[in-house]
């Protein structure tokens, strides 16, 4: 007889991995089911800091709106001349970050309400929407010349756009490719022949 003192019999090891492995696969289940709703709750929130911020120190409760306001310039340079104001008081964002997150926020629900299935861009696409905010934004860096709000709104808008409706059809469609993939091995089929675009060497 095999004397386990001291160690865990290998019985309740195996016990343990197993339950390790279920507890990833179910996280790993609900990221990829509810990762749209998730990016468009963290861009919710950041818009409604943004908007909260300045009612909440025009009310004078500053100990909550400050906080909020500094903790917010992690997300944006909050660069005073270019932001906008609610009752005298500066959003936590600038025109231009107000912008890029209020097209992703929209996008991210648009996706999410298309079930989705909406079609993604293609990568250059992408980039060519992203241009105008490059030439903006350089621009007015080496002071070559001045932007104006309507600018900074018009580019950044066409930025987030171009970014959530690459980022969000791609990610959809990795997902579905791994879901076919696993599923094709749990059943013994060619993944080849079930569409996902990936082969498996069996050894």
């Amino acid at each position: 007889m095999v004397d386990y003192a001291g160690k865990a019999p290998p019985g309740k090891k195996g016990h343990k991995h197993e339950g390790l492995r279920r507890l990833a696969k179910r996280l790993g289940g609900f990221f990829m089911a509810y990762y749209a709703t998730m990016i468009a709750v963290i861009f919710g929130m950041l818009l409604l800091a943004a908007v909260l911020s300045p009612i909440l120190s025009y009310l004078g409760l500053d100990v909550i709106a400050k906080p909020i306001f500094y903790a917010m310039h992690a997300v944006c340079a909050q660069t005073p001349s270019h932001s906008f104001y609610i009752f005298g008081h500066q959003l936590c964002l600038c025109e231009r970050c107000l912008a890029i997150y209020s097209t992703m926020f929209l996008g991210s629900l648009f996706f999410i309400f298309s079930k989705k299935r909406l079609p993604g861009l293609h990568f250059w696409q992408s980039l060519l929407l992203s241009v105008p905010i490059a030439l903006d934004g350089f621009t007015q860096m080496f002071g070559l010349r001045e932007s104006t709000w309507e600018l900074r709104l018009i580019t950044g808008a066409l930025f987030g756009f171009a970014a959530i409706w690459y980022a969000l059809p791609y990610a959809q469609k990795v997902i579905e490719e791994e879901r076919a993939y696993a599923f094709a091995l749990r059943v013994g089929i060619d993944p080849l022949q079930a569409g996902t675009g990936r082969s498996h060497t069996h050894t």
